[in-house]
């Protein structure tokens, strides 16, 4: 009765576990880490799992650890813990790491904190591949402005803001409680090239640099520092064009559980955990990933008895609507674009001829559960040919949406012109026309139903 009973337990337990987050890639996780620094990040992990991912360790030199397995991804997500090895095993060269996310799966990379330690070759291969760049080894970032302890010689112990961003940027890495708390920040820090995929997540302080500790050791100058303030990444995102995920955390301490207390100078918990929970849940695909739930569109020429036609008449009402909604942890929830952002709707040909918002409404549309609908009613262009609804959404932090859907837009038929009398600008030229009609007619009349007048005198003479 009793081993019934704790087997029910525990049944409940881990449903609940696995209740309160899933990714939608999949569970399956791959930490890359050494024993003695795992257990650094053993809240990390336990969060993982509390979250319901399921977590397979290997070393970075492990004979048996490969990714795929008959072409098909063994792991969902891959954690890269640092290391103090130039390089990591053969299955884990910058070449896999990509293939791993061309097949859909997400990468974690934590770089070491510490300006001694090494940065493996296939990380720093995979981190050029996709527009990002590392500093050399050496080199740390330092903000003598605002140190985390005044007392610390280097000041290479940060203390950095929660990160925000512009109204139009919707925001998954401040969800803690407390929104003004600090994060402990130590390592060398990033710079992120021109590329759209990439994004800056966590940025560094105004004052702060990054610059060569030994080269440097007394003073920085132009030749010493790699990237200074706002310029320099302290996490960064790289969203792949198949929305899989590759993150950059330039410095380990901030996910470690060392960084996961309070902050001396303000006597306060770091938000450092909460932050490792946001880059953990958007890199692993379990917030910020947006599905399309229905596509509808109609004109005023058949009504909304035919949906989704594949006709429509040139200088006709059509209306578009489209259903999205956001998963978040464990469910899909409406999605709500930001205050200064919109989702836009193409009607296209080989140009855009329309470029529309699409603003929130529901009016007369079909009902999808768990997300918004936008919709949007304009009038087709005078040109025939075949056109393109399309909606290309694609914004920091979340998943593409690219649909299409093909109508083909025809001329008027032969019995739908407007006949003359309902064009206003043919209405002196019909009234003419009926003028002189009438007058026509009228004289014609008279010409016939009038006959001479006979003159007096001038009749015959009569005998």
């Amino acid at each position: 009765m009793g081993f019934t009973l704790r087997s029910v337990l525990t049944a409940l337990v881990s449903l609940v576990s696995l209740s309160q987050g899933i990714s939608l890639t999949g569970p399956r996780t791959l930490l890359v880490v050494e024993e003695d620094v795992k257990a650094q990040f053993q809240t990390l992990i336990s969060d993982l799992e509390a979250r319901g991912f399921t977590t397979t360790t290997h070393k970075a030199k492990s004979t048996t650890l490969t990714l795929f397995k008959h072409e098909e991804r063994v792991y969902d997500n891959i954690i890269i813990f640092p290391t103090g090895l130039k390089g990591l095993g053969p299955n884990l060269a910058s070449s896999s790491f990509l293939k791993h996310a061309t097949a859909g799966g997400n990468i974690l990379i934590l770089l070491p904190s510490s300006s001694d330690d090494n940065i493996p070759t296939s990380i720093s291969e995979l981190a050029s591949q996709v527009d990002v760049f590392l500093p050399p080894k050496g080199f740390s970032v330092v903000n003598h402005f605002e140190p985390a302890d005044a007392t610390e010689r280097e000041h290479n112990t940060l203390l950095v803001d929660l990160p925000s961003f512009p109204s139009d940027t919707k925001n998954y890495f401040n969800t803690g409680e407390d929104k003004a708390a600090k994060l402990l920040y130590r390592g060398a820090g990033l710079a992120i090239g021109s590329s759209p995929l990439v994004q800056p997540i966590l940025k560094a302080p105004r004052f702060a640099y990054s610059y060569d500790t030994k080269e440097a050791s007394s003073f920085a100058d132009d030749e010493n520092v790699f990237s200074a303030g706002k310029q320099l990444a302290l996490v960064a995102g790289v969203q792949t064009r198949n929305n899989a995920r590759i993150t950059f955390v330039a410095g380990s301490d901030l996910l470690a559980d060392k960084s996961f207390t309070k902050v001396a100078k303000t006597d306060k918990m770091s938000g450092n955990r909460a932050f490792a929970k946001d880059v953990t849940a958007w890199t692993f695909k379990e917030t910020a990933v947006l599905k399309v739930d229905g596509i509808e569109h109609w004109g005023e020429e058949f009504g909304k008895e035919v949906v989704n036609g594949d006709v429509y008449r040139i200088k006709h009402d059509v209306t578009f609507s489209i259903a999205l909604s956001e998963y978040s942890y464990d469910h899909f929830e409406p999605f709500v674009a930001p205050v200064d952002d919109a989702v836009q709707l193409e009607f296209t040909m080989l140009d855009p001829y329309y470029r529309i918002p699409l603003p929130a409404s529901s009016p007369g549309l079909t009902h999808h559960k768990n997300s918004t609908t936008y919709s949007t009613t304009f009038k087709t262009p005078d040109q025939h040919g075949v056109f393109t609804f399309a909606v290309n959404y694609k914004r920091p932090f979340l998943s593409n949406v690219h649909e299409k859907r093909a109508v083909t837009v025809r001329h008027f038929a032969h019995n739908e012109w407007t006949r003359s009398w309902g064009i206003s600008g043919s209405w002196p030229w019909i009234a003419g026309i009926w003028v002189v009609v009438v007058g026509w007619i009228g004289f014609v009349g008279l010409w016939l139903w009038s006959k001479p007048v006979v003159a007096q005198g001038k009749g015959k003479k009569k005998q």
